[in-house]
């Protein structure tokens, strides 16, 4: 390789200034024991301080084994196992801790040997003594609390010493050391909840009970350990210092990441090297396998001691501001944008806001924006206790007036804090805002866009933030629905709402002007007056889409681009389809599966329904966990998402419409609409009936009525793929195809009857299978639908019968009584509707049994007598007139069913015996 292959010191501070600007991705920094080093004893050093400890009739044996060994690091190794297995572990510990307390200056050598014995004091000198900190913990330390609190990642150490976590705190962060020793990492929801910044020590921590420095362990595969690797790397910047690449649990886990999922993982390795020469550095180890991989860059010639100094160090002619410490997962806000430049056309066409859009002056302060901080400010003005939310649906501007709300009272009000809180922030808990206080002051504004993701926090909290003079006071943006639905009505005393929704015609006027003196302006025919043409249209269309339930993004789109929306969607998506997650499918399959689901389910993101994190990787062919990085950031660039809660959504209903139409022009629909239920399916079968993955709206989408047939059949054949043929999802395909008529879903049914038993299934989805048999059938054979009709109330037919199944059967035998009756004139069948309705009754409540049965409601005859009988009669009189039929259907449509020569409605007979509408809240469509 040539020397332009690698980087070197400059190059790899330059990089980091522009991670620190862009401020995009989430730093994760690995450090060996190189810088430790300066400070602490070598491994050299560690030897002989093991050596120490062996006792003294092992020393001769110990001194022959290591002798034979040439390499330092190996010799330290094999030292750590002999003393392991002649003086066990809290030899090993006593002898780490013993090196550990050379760098703890209130710790006298003489003192060393009998404070090393003793765990709890030196916890104790942690906290409160005075430490030799090396040079490159400090200046890294300094450049890591200047970082915004979204850019602040774990740091990993092999090193056992608590060296970091005191030079971070001693630059105002506070951090906690992680110990992982063995293969017991934490979960990821654990790590979330660190309100200190989190140091995993994967080599164990020096005041643990065990650390692993011998061979077996070292070299020891760590799958939880690797897991967590994995979710901490994805999309992550990963900067490795000091670090030697022993073939450790960490560098297998990276090497395998790198290696494999490069493309999945979107991580960037920066593997900072001491060594000058590249042959020096790459060795014959695991680096020379890296190096050249996507994502790793190896620079040589770095000095970790000084790295990190001075890197937040203004050009000349800047100001210099001081980084101030924050706590993790906050960043603090902006009084101004760093940077001259400006391109004001990615939050035009729908990105996400910065803090360089929030500049005050830059875009319109609109009416809804100026009483937000007027709301804000009359609680700081109140001695907090407090705060305000600005709620509206999807694209109504209020991330950009939280930003400049933030932006602008943070600079006339230096006598609060602003912090902004970061996506992946801890969780909101009082122990975590008295740290806060702790951190940057007792009073302290936080913000917070998409609070509903943590209104529960807030309101199991609001005890301690919501007193007067708590010194707190929050800065909020939600969904209106999401708002309300969650805890907005028990934080309405405390928060108060602002609504964003509309626009006056004075902020119409005001978009048109920063749009003219922008070059953003749409043209108009004339060439002329485009200011005040643009002003009329935006005001017209956003009260229009207001009216419609809308948004000022729709209008925005409106009027900027009007008839040539389709071409940017056009260009928009022939641009994602560039992007493969797999040899079948790319970035832009994945778009378009969010807006099928968008457009068919939830067109403004009102209901929650749209694409959820779990379905957008099942689409993508990703493990979630690689969903964020490889899926949705890249869409998040190209301005072609929004997010409402845990579900994402095209930026605008006119997209995702255009979307589906160019789908429908181009001969993709078929793929897409498959795809989506596949990977429906796909969670359906992996993770069972949970609904926090929302895979059951693209399980279902075959349901959705606003889709043609051919979409439908589509989407219905897409989740039989993805559930590898469950019985229930051929279930629903039935009832897709009996919307054009019976006889397509009655083949189907025909063919699964005598087989149905073998799907695994069988037990859950066999009454639901004979209830649609039976509408399929209910046109042209009454007799035999009735009987499977009957079946699905047997007892001993699948899983136990419940008031939803029985009313879903109930229903379908009324209407093929009914249908029977009309050929026959009477005969067995007097009787079977009037007996349903009334079990209706007892069983849904007498509003569903009139819904339901609403087209027999004139046929029924003395209903009352019916009504006068016990649940016991009724459900008899059932079984006497069904048994014959229910036996035919059996014989005739093959079905692999035993009923032992009788009809059993006992479970049919319990329910109709309890206090009648019992389960009336349950809202189901019953079939045709």
């Amino acid at each position: 390789m040539e020397p332009i292959d690698f980087g070197d010191m400059s190059d790899l501070r330059i990089r980091l200034q522009v991670l620190a600007e862009e401020a995009d991705r989430r730093l994760v920094t690995v450090f060996g024991s190189g810088i430790s080093s300066e400070i602490l004893p070598n491994v050299t050093e560690l030897t002989e301080i093991f050596r120490e400890q062996v006792p003294p009739q092992g020393r001769d044996k110990y001194d022959s084994a290591i002798s034979a060994i040439s390499d330092p690091g190996h010799k330290y190794q094999g030292a750590a196992a002999i003393l392991t297995r002649q003086a066990g572990e809290k030899a090993v510990m006593r002898a780490i801790r013993t090196a550990v307390l050379r760098a703890c200056n209130d710790v006298p050598p003489g003192e060393v040997a009998n404070v090393a014995r003793n765990e709890a004091q030196c916890r104790e000198y942690v906290r409160s003594g005075s430490w030799s900190i090396p040079t490159g913990y400090k200046h890294f330390a300094e450049f890591f609390a200047g970082l915004d609190g979204g850019v602040r990642g774990p740091v990993i150490t092999t090193n056992f010493d608590p060296l970091i976590e005191i030079a971070l705190h001693q630059a105002g962060i506070s951090a906690e050391p992680l110990p992982v020793p063995i293969d017991s990492s934490p979960t990821l929801d654990q790590m979330r909840e660190f309100i200190s910044q989190p140091v995993l020590h994967i080599h164990g921590y020096w005041t643990g009970s065990a650390t692993s420095n011998v061979p077996a362990r070292i070299i020891a595969d760590r799958p939880k350990l690797d897991r967590v690797l994995q979710a901490l790397l994805t999309d992550s910047v990963v900067l490795v210092v000091g670090y030697s690449g022993w073939l450790d649990g960490f560098m297998k886990s990276l090497r395998s990441r790198v290696l494999n999922e490069s493309d999945a993982l979107q991580a960037e390795v920066l593997w900072a090297a001491y060594e000058k020469e590249p042959a020096n550095a790459i060795g014959q180890g695991v680096l020379r396998e890296l190096v050249g991989a996507p994502g790793f860059t190896l620079y040589l010639d770095v000095n970790g001691h000084t790295l990190f100094s001075d890197l937040f160090k203004k050009q000349e002619g800047e100001a210099q501001e001081t980084a101030m410490a924050t706590p993790n997962g906050y960043s603090r806000v902006p009084v101004q944008a760093s940077g001259t430049e400006y391109n004001p056309a990615p939050f035009a066409d729908g990105h996400q806001p910065g803090w360089v859009d929030a500049v005050p002056g830059r875009w319109p302060t609109l009416s809804s924006t100026i009483e937000l901080e007027r709301e804000l400010c009359h609680r700081l003005d109140s001695g907090s206790g407090g705060g305000v939310v600005a709620i509206g649906p999807l694209g109504e501007g209020k991330s950009l007036a939280a930003r400049q709300v933030a932006m602008k009272v943070a600079a006339a009000r230096t006598d609060w804090n602003f912090l902004w809180r970061e996506p992946g922030a801890p969780p909101i808990t009082e122990a975590g805002l008295r740290h806060v206080q702790d951190v940057c002051g007792p009073r302290t504004v936080i913000c917070i866009d998409e609070a509903d993701l943590v209104g529960d926090d807030l309101a199991a909290t609001q005890g301690l933030w919501g007193a007067k003079d708590s010194g707190l006071v929050f800065l909020l943006t939600s969904h209106d629905r999401l708002w309300w639905q969650g805890a907005g009505l028990q934080l309405r005393p405390r928060i108060s709402d602002v609504l964003f929704h509309g626009i006056t015609r004075e902020d119409s006027e005001e978009i048109a002007t920063a749009w003219e003196r922008m070059g953003l302006l749409p043209p108009t025919e004339d060439g002329q007056h485009q200011r005040e043409t643009a002003s009329e249209r935006l005001l017209s269309s956003a009260g229009d889409m207001a009216a419609e339930s809308n948004t000022l993004f729709g209008a925005v789109l409106d009027v900027r681009y009007g008839s040539q929306l389709g071409d940017r969607v056009e260009d928009l998506l022939r641009k994602l389809r560039e992007t493969k997650l797999t040899d079948e499918i790319s970035i832009g399959d994945v778009f378009s599966g969010i807006c099928v689901m968008q457009n068919a389910l939830d067109k403004n993101g009102n209901t929650g329904r749209g694409a959820s994190r779990s379905v957008i990787a099942r689409m993508g062919g990703l493990d979630p966990v690689f969903a964020d990085g490889k899926i949705l950031k890249t869409l998040g660039r190209e301005a072609a998402v929004t997010f409402a809660g845990d579900r994402v959504y095209s930026r605008h209903s006119a997209i995702a419409a255009t979307v589906v139409d160019i789908l429908r022009k181009d001969g993709n629909a078929e793929k897409i609409y498959k795809l989506v239920g596949r990977a429906g399916g796909e969670i359906r079968v992996a993770d069972g009936r949970s609904e926090e993955d929302g895979h059951k709206d693209a399980y279902l989408l075959c349901q959705s009525p606003s889709l043609s047939l051919q979409e439908s059949v589509w989407a219905a054949v897409g989740a039989i793929e993805g559930s590898d043929g469950l019985l229930e999802a051929k279930v629903t395909l039935m009832s897709v195809l009996r919307r054009e008529d019976d006889n397509r879903s009655l083949v189907l049914a025909q063919g699964l009857a005598p087989t149905v038993s073998d799907y695994v299934d069988f037990g859950g989805a066999i009454r639901a299978f004979l209830n649609d048999f039976s509408i399929s059938m209910r046109q042209a054979h009454p007799q035999t639908a009735a009987g499977l009709a009957a079946l699905a109330l047997d007892d001993r037919v699948g899983f136990e019968l419940d008031a939803y199944r029985a009313g879903y059967a109930l229903v379908s035998l009324a209407k093929a009584a009914d249908r029977l009756k009309g050929q026959t004139g009477g005969g067995s069948t007097v009787g079977l509707t009037e007996t349903c309705y009334v079990l209706m009754e007892r069983i849904r409540g007498a509003d569903d049994a009139k819904h339901h049965l609403r087209s027999l409601w004139q046929k029924l005859d003395n209903l009352d007598a019916f009504r006068e009988q016990s649940a016991k009669d009724l459900t008899g009189n059932l079984a006497q007139k069904l048994h014959e039929v229910a036996m035919a259907a059996v014989r005739e449509a093959e079905l692999p069913i035993e009923l032992n020569g009788v009809l059993s409605f006992d479970t049919l007979r319990r329910l109709a015996e309890r206090r009648p509408g019992r389960h009336s809240h349950i809202n189901i469509q019953y079939g045709k």
